[in-house]
């Protein structure tokens, strides 16, 4: 790891709550006490886990993700979530996808990207990142507006 964890101070350890598939763009990354993070500046660095443990590390400015099993690590800030499931069959996003939610909310993907993952009514979360959101669904987050 290029960073020296001793001028950093341990915050919290804990555990994500879904899959981790690395670091990368816009990630959201929810701990199974409930609280969430984003990943606060860009780094790509792929690494699969299922609900690997993590720490937390601050040093008064900046705080960082520790993920067990990967020698990096990434700022992150905290931040407030909605978590609702997608109803119906969820295949991805595909440019334009809309996105229902069980809780009556109506989100639509906000960025171009394509990615193909099958799931049925996944569990779905979305935080507000300063003017825009989030969604996150199984350790995989694409930019949405809100429709409704």
């Amino acid at each position: 790891m290029n960073i020296d964890l001793s001028k950093w101070t341990l915050i919290e350890i804990g555990q994500l709550e879904d899959e981790f598939e690395g670091f990368d763009d816009e990630m959201i990354f929810e701990l199974t006490d409930g609280t969430v993070y984003y990943q606060s500046s860009y780094k790509y660095n792929y690494c699969y886990s299922y609900r690997p443990l993590v720490k937390i590390y601050s040093n008064g400015l900046t705080k960082i993700i520790v993920v067990n099993g990967l020698d990096d690590f990434a700022e992150i800030e905290e931040t407030n979530a909605i978590k609702s499931k997608i109803i119906s069959d969820f295949k991805g996003w595909t440019g334009d996808t809309i996105f229902e939610f069980q809780n009556g909310q109506i989100w639509k993907q906000a960025k171009y990207e394509y990615k193909y993952f099958y799931a049925y009514r996944p569990d779905a979360m979305v935080a507000k990142i300063g003017s825009y959101y989030i969604m996150t669904v199984k350790g995989k987050s694409i930019r949405v507006t809100k429709i409704k």
